[in-house]
């Protein structure tokens, strides 16, 4: 309940900032079982746009200095997201995942974990892959493209929902997942070139 009425409030004031387009959203809106949906990040604005776009509540990861600050930490879980320790171990976060995935529900990632400017293969992190094969989820990728600035066009294009390793045979291990997190960095900047 928090969560709708916090995106109708955020959706109001995205659509009175920016000119938002949103291109597919079909495709997370009309599965109901888990899934994850991935794409680039350039702006803390990236997860506000990816929320108020989708119909289906998004579960996000995010850095644990977000959830430092009391009221802030307090909201942000409110709206579904969870902490994400960077410096340590990432087996909170994995197994956060797992369980909102579990739950049917749709999890979202940022595959290069930070901000990132431009495409860059090697920035793919293979932990995106190892949630999606141990979960057994598909990916749905997506692209935000456009000036943050006021009233400039803002775009989001939803890719075709994928299984990632669907033609994989073998015991997946750190270069299989870094592997794939490549293919769907690719997937994911390929969205954005229209």
């Amino acid at each position: 309940m928090f969560y709708k009425i916090i995106v109708k409030i955020l959706r109001i004031l995205v659509f009175i900032v920016f000119d938002l387009r949103i291109y597919n959203e079909d495709r997370i809106n009309k599965t109901n079982g888990p899934l994850i949906v991935c794409g680039n990040h350039t702006s803390m604005w990236d997860p506000v746009i990816l929320a108020v776009s989708t119909k289906r509540q998004i579960h996000f990861m995010g850095k644990k200095e977000l959830f430092d600050h009391k009221i802030l930490g307090f909201f942000y879980k409110k709206l579904g997201a969870f902490p994400v320790d960077r410096d340590s171990g990432a087996l909170s976060s994995i197994r956060n995942s797992l369980k909102v995935l579990k739950s049917n529900e749709v999890l979202g990632i940022f595959p290069e974990g930070t901000r990132v400017k431009k495409y860059d293969e090697n920035s793919a992190k293979p932990g995106i892959a190892l949630i999606a094969n141990r979960a057994k989820t598909n990916i749905v990728p997506f692209y935000i493209k456009g000036p943050y600035k006021f009233r400039g066009r803002v775009e989001i294009f939803f890719g075709k929902e994928k299984n990632y390793f669907e033609n994989f045979k073998g015991k997946a291990n750190t270069e299989t997942y870094t592997e794939i997190g490549r293919q769907m960095l690719k997937d994911i900047y390929k969205l954005g070139d229209r």
